[in-house]
C-alpha cells in the first residue's frame, strides 16, 4: 500500500489513532501533514521523530470555520493545490453523562467536535480532494454510533451515528467526481482517550464483553485506514467498517 508521492492530512495527528496514522502513513511514503489543537508535549515528540521526514504540524482548530480555513489555504499551497488523502480524526466524547443530566452545552460540544469538526474540514479540502486522481476522505467514527454510547454517553453516539450518515451521503453526493468518503468505527482502543473517559473496571468490562480478549491498538486502526485510502480499496465507499475484536 504504497503511498509514495501522495499528500495526507490527519486531524488530530499528534496522539492517539492519529499519530499512529501520521506514522504509518509516513512509513508508506506519504507526504504527511497533521494538525494539532494546543501543544501539550505530544507535538515536541512527533517532530523529534519526523527529522529527515516529509511530516510537518499545523496548529488549527476543527471546531473554528476561520482556523479550517485558514488551513486549508496553507496546505493548498504547500501541495500545488491538490490533497489525496483528508482523515478527519478529531473527535471526543467530551465527558460521559447520563441523558437526564446533560444539557445543551454537552450535547452542542459533542456534536461540534464530533461532526461538524469533520463536517468543516471536508467542506474547506473538497477542492483539494477534486483535484487529486483519486481524493479519499477517512472519518473516524466509533462503535457507540451503532451501541448508542453506553449508557452515559448518548451525546457521543448521537454525534458519531450522524457522522456515519455523513460518509454515507457524502459519498453518494461525490459521484461523478473522484473522490471516495469511507469511515473507521473502532471500540476501545488503548490510547489516551480511554485513560481519561474509561475507569479501569469499564475497560475490564469491554474485555469481557470482546471475543478477542482485549482492546485494540492505535496502530492497528491505522493499518485499517490506510487501507481504506489505497487503490486496494477502490471500490469501497459510503461504508463505515467496524473494528471492535467481535463486540
Amino acid at each position: 500500500m504504497s503511498f509514495s508521492g501522495k499528500s495526507v492530512l490527519v486531524t488530530g495527528g499528534s496522539k492517539g489513532i492519529g499519530l499512529a496514522c501520521v506514522k504509518a502513513f509516513a512509513a508508506e511514503g506519504a507526504r504527511v501533514f497533521y494538525t494539532y489543537r494546543k501543544d501539550d508535549g505530544s507535538v515536541a515528540a512527533l517532530s523529534k521523530w519526523a527529522a529527515g521526514r516529509e511530516v510537518a504540524g499545523f496548529r488549527s482548530d476543527a471546531t473554528d470555520d476561520a482556523s479550517v480555513t485558514a488551513l486549508a489555504g496553507d496546505i493548498g499551497k504547500a501541495t500545488g493545490g491538490a490533497l489525496d488523502v483528508l482523515v478527519n480524526n478529531v473527535g471526543d466524547a467530551v465527558r460521559r453523562s447520563s441523558f437526564a443530566d446533560s444539557d445543551d452545552a454537552l450535547w452542542q460540544a459533542s456534536l461540534d467536535v464530533n461532526l461538524m469538526s469533520a463536517v468543516r474540514t471536508t467542506r474547506a479540502f473538497l477542492p483539494l480532494l477534486k483535484a487529486s486522481a483519486a481524493g479519499v476522505i477517512v472519518n473516524m467514527s466509533s462503535i457507540a454510533g451503532t451501541t448508542t454510547g453506553a449508557g452515559d454517553s448518548l451525546h457521543y453516539g448521537v454525534a458519531k451515528a450522524a457522522l456515519d450518515t455523513f460518509t454515507k451521503g457524502l459519498a453518494r453526493e461525490m459521484k461523478g467526481t473522484r473522490v471516495r468518503v469511507v469511515g473507521v468505527a473502532p471500540s476501545a482502543i488503548d490510547t489516551d482517550f480511554q485513560a481519561r473517559h474509561s475507569s479501569p473496571d469499564r475497560l475490564r468490562k469491554i474485555v469481557d464483553q470482546t471475543p478477542l480478549g482485549r482492546v485494540g491498538t492505535a496502530e492497528e486502526v491505522a493499518e485499517t485506514v490506510l487501507f481504506l485510502a489505497s487503490d486496494k480499496a477502490g471500490y469501497i465507499s459510503g461504508d463505515t467498517v467496524m473494528l471492535t475484536g467481535g463486540r
